[in-house]
């Protein structure tokens, strides 16, 4: 799955309407469908209406506008939140473990914020086999941001976290290799010491 800006998005819907070929800007947002009612397809665009009919076969698609970008924007704003606060996290955490204090750090987000450290449980380990498809995504969502007035430099640091995770043992590895008893202190400690500058 390619994901891209709106801008981007548009531009490449032009190409191809003008060769006469229907268009409809789609963006996915959960796991591969393997379990129905996770994963969801968003549609816009003027015809959208007709990916719907893929209802038929299982799919859950969500036509939210007949605007070519708005599909694509929702999932640039999704992705934003999602793993660009996986991204916020791992290297905070990082710095953490570097200082020595990633076990006070964690004591007090586990007390004060046990959703988010749920959630963190959950999002960085399977994060590291995916961080090098997620670097151009965090690029598009900086160019989205930018073109809307907003800064860029959030996102750039983002796939900057998500390049640096691409090289190390963890970001080597396939999903289906990943050790999912890993706990989350042991990632950190890999990423931190394979990504320090000697």
């Amino acid at each position: 799955q390619s994901v891209y800006a709106p801008q981007k998005v548009k531009r490449i819907a032009q190409l191809i309407e003008s060769s006469g070929a229907t268009f409809v800007d789609a963006s996915i947002i959960g796991p591969p469908p393997r379990v129905p009612g996770r994963t969801r397809i968003y549609a816009s665009g003027k015809h959208a209406n007709e990916l719907q009919q893929l209802q038929n076969y299982g799919l859950d698609i969500r036509v939210i506008g007949d605007e070519v970008g708005q599909a694509s924007g929702l999932k640039m704003s999704y992705a934003a939140l999602t793993k660009g606060l996986t991204a916020i996290s791992t290297e905070l955490l990082i710095a953490a473990h570097r200082l020595g204090l990633d076990e006070q750090l964690w004591n007090e987000v586990s007390s004060s914020q046990p959703e988010l450290a749920a959630i963190l449980t959950r999002s960085i380990p399977s994060m590291t086999p995916k961080a090098h498809r997620w670097i151009g995504e965090m690029e598009e969502i900086a160019e989205t941001f930018q073109e809307l007035g907003l800064t860029e430099r959030i996102f750039y640091g983002a796939a900057d976290v998500y390049r640096l995770v691409k090289d190390t043992s963890l970001g080597k590895e396939t999903p289906e290799e990943r050790n999912r008893d890993r706990s989350l202190s042991e990632i950190i400690t890999i990423l931190s010491d394979e990504t320090a500058s000697n």
